[in-house]
């Protein structure tokens, strides 16, 4: 096995197609998510931009998160030396997507606002799009 991390090793799920489809489908998610919102007069728009644009930062944090992890750690798995639970940061990594993710499955339980409600789903969309252009750009950087 080679000792360099290139594009085939990597796999299906971090092909650079899969990611397109990923981003192009939460993309249109939110969008059609803002259309069907827009109907409601009562729902207030600024809370889904706000949760759209926290699920951007927050999903590009994890998306780096997860790539370098992935650079550092993914050929030694490949050889068995270690698993991924080992690799230096995995832990922490998980914990944070399961805090980022979890929060707002649980928040619909505790929150009765339809604008609440309404930023948790655009943050949601946000999350898994920046997440997916994040890691997109690790593997384009990644030799064939």
């Amino acid at each position: 096995m080679q000792d360099k991390l290139t594009r085939p090793l990597l796999p299906f799920y971090m092909k650079l197609p899969v990611f397109w489809a990923f981003i192009v489908i939460s993309v249109l998610g939110q969008l059609l998510w803002v259309v069907a919102l827009s109907y409601d007069v009562r729902i207030d728009l600024r809370w889904s931009s706000f949760g759209y644009g926290l699920g951007i930062a927050l999903g590009f944090m994890q998306g780096k998160w997860t790539s370098r992890l992935w650079q550092q750690s993914y050929l030694k798995v490949l050889k068995r030396q270690i698993t991924f639970w080992e690799a230096k940061g995995a832990k922490l990594l998980t914990f944070y997507t399961c805090v980022a993710l979890g929060l707002p499955i649980f928040c619909p339980f505790l929150i009765r606002s339809l604008d609440t409600l309404a930023g948790i789903q655009s943050y949601v969309f946000g999350f898994i799009g920046a997440m997916n252009v994040a890691l997109l750009l690790w593997v384009r950087r990644i030799p064939k």
